[in-house]
């Protein structure tokens, strides 16, 4: 659980117990902090988990306990992925190269070159081309697992499937597997 977090929820069991030892004029004021102060650290989660480039099959990890985010295995994200994510949810979830360019710039005063971002939004787990749109991105998790994967290395990848009527695709295929390659080569 992030530092704050941790801080607030202190303070608010502080007043917790004050309230069982306060004066009685005290003690609705006390519940009354307690009260405000666990909403906030409620709200501190809440926003660090739409801030921060989250594992998408956990979930917001914010609230757990430090003990078990040490025993998690979970991928430690740099500042730009969390950067990138915020942006992209700041637009509804769904952002164009352009507009995260800009949302960089607006937010967190980064600039970044587009290659770059292309190539760093390639390679996050977390984030997704959106279908038959070019250049555009999602923190939503398509329902197709074709778009996207993540392999054994814990990278990546774009998987494309080939129509089947693509022009000869299947006989081609067909004569490829049949062809014995210590038998075509001339050397």
């Amino acid at each position: 659980m992030p530092e704050h977090v941790e801080s607030v929820k202190r303070i608010a069991a502080f007043f917790h117990d004050q309230v069982k030892i306060a004066q009685p004029q005290w003690k609705g004021k006390f519940e009354q902090y307690a009260a405000q102060l666990e909403a906030a650290s409620d709200e501190l989660v809440k926003l660090y988990g739409l801030t921060s480039a989250l594992p998408p099959d956990l979930g917001n990890i914010h609230d757990l306990p430090t003990e078990l985010l040490d025993e998690l295995s979970v991928a430690k994200t740099d500042e730009l992925e969390d950067q990138l994510v915020t942006v992209i949810n700041s637009y509804g979830g769904e952002a164009s190269l352009d507009q995260i360019l800009v949302g960089l710039y607006r937010k967190f005063k980064v600039t970044q070159k587009r290659r770059f971002l292309q190539n760093k939004l390639y390679r996050m787990a977390m984030v997704w081309s959106v279908d038959g749109r070019k250049g555009y991105y999602t923190t939503t998790e398509p329902d197709d697992p074709s778009v996207k994967g993540v392999d054994e290395t814990g990278r990546s990848h774009s998987v494309t499937a080939l129509p089947a009527s693509v022009g000869g695709f299947d006989e081609l295929l067909r004569d490829v597997k049949a062809v014995d390659i210590d038998d075509e080569i001339p050397f």
